[in-house]
């Protein structure tokens, strides 16, 4: 196994959730370029196809609650709680009526507009993963 495939295994993988493709790609282009991998979905649906696919590999969901779809963020996160509770689900919103106060434990609400930096720190933390970036 050379360097650079040993780093990818050991680089934590996050599976981003959000149906704006702008707002996806920045996501996943401040998560990619802190050394994380990403995997994309459009939906909750897709979502949760990645997962029985490569649930292994996934340690971290960051999904925005409003999804096209029959299923919500709130709704993936319960699930991905029962099926796969090793992974850790980050939820965010910007509707004011979307409330955490259902979400299991290891569930964690950030409301947007969000900041890269917390968006980072939240996933580090959630992935039990450091970049090595300076957080300041």
């Amino acid at each position: 196994m050379t360097e650079s495939s040993a780093a990818a295994k050991t680089q934590p993988v996050i599976l981003v959730v959000e149906d704006e493709p702008e707002e996806r790609f920045l996501a996943a282009t401040l998560l990619e370029e802190t050394g994380f991998r990403v995997i994309e979905a459009e939906t909750a649906e897709k979502a949760l196809a990645i997962l029985r696919e490569r649930g292994d590999e996934v340690n971290v969901v960051f999904s925005d609650v409003r999804t096209p779809g029959q299923i919500g963020g709130f709704e993936l996160a319960r699930i991905i709680g029962v099926t796969w509770p090793r992974v850790h689900v980050l939820l965010t919103s910007g509707d004011a009526g979307d409330q955490p106060s259902d979400l299991r434990m290891s569930a964690t609400f950030i409301p947007k507009p969000w900041r890269a930096l917390d968006i980072l720190t939240l996933v580090e933390q959630a992935a039990g993963y450091h970049t090595g970036r300076d957080a300041r």
